[in-house]
């Protein structure tokens, strides 16, 4: 848990904004679960996580599933994903803290490596996930089209649209031809 404590710590120090905002729970304890690890801390006086004593009892938990903690890592929303107990607001709180934190990493890299590397190297980093990103986005536009236009699995929205238009137009014409039923039957019935 210490371990853990550290880099939570290591990060709101690079965020002092949100130290701050964890201040106001100084002295109350939570539980933070990566399934299938969990850990308990407390909230220091400074806005930092300390372990938790260990007859320590969680007012609130924050419970990420794996799937969620990878989604917050590619900057999706983990909504429905992270479970919350207890206190629902001391839960929320930390976990919109804990949502916004930046991780300074060049800043860390520049500390093992120089400046100057650790520039370059988040760099390329940079442009070799715009450019994963970009391959990713070329190929499904890709197999979209082959599966619009050589293997139809998928409907194109002109296709879609004009389906549309002509169930509007047959629920039309049944009703106009029920009206017509209705009259006629009517219109035997009086005879």
């Amino acid at each position: 848990m210490k371990l853990a404590a550290n880099a939570l710590n290591h990060l709101l120090r690079q965020n002092a904004w949100a130290a701050e905002r964890l201040r106001a729970f100084s002295g109350r304890t939570i539980k933070l679960s990566l399934l299938p690890f969990e850990a308990l801390f407390t909230i220091a006086g400074n806005g930092e996580f300390v372990p938790a004593a260990a007859d320590a009892v969680a007012e609130a938990g924050i419970i990420l599933t794996p799937t969620a903690a990878l989604r917050l890592l590619a900057n999706q929303p983990p909504e429905k994903l992270v479970k919350v107990e207890g206190d629902s607001e001391l839960a929320t709180e930390i976990g919109k803290v804990l949502h916004q934190l930046e991780w300074e990493y060049e800043e860390d890299l520049s500390r093992l490596i120089g400046d100057i590397p650790a520039h370059e190297l988040v760099s390329l980093g940079k442009r070799v996930a715009a450019e994963g990103q970009r391959q990713f986005w070329s190929v499904a536009g890709m197999l979209a089209e082959f599966w619009q236009e050589e293997d139809p699995l998928i409907a194109k929205q002109r296709h879609l649209e004009q389906f549309a238009r002509e169930v509007d137009q047959l629920r039309d014409d049944a009703e106009r031809l029920s009206k017509r039923v209705d009259r006629l039957e009517k219109s035997t019935i009086s005879k």
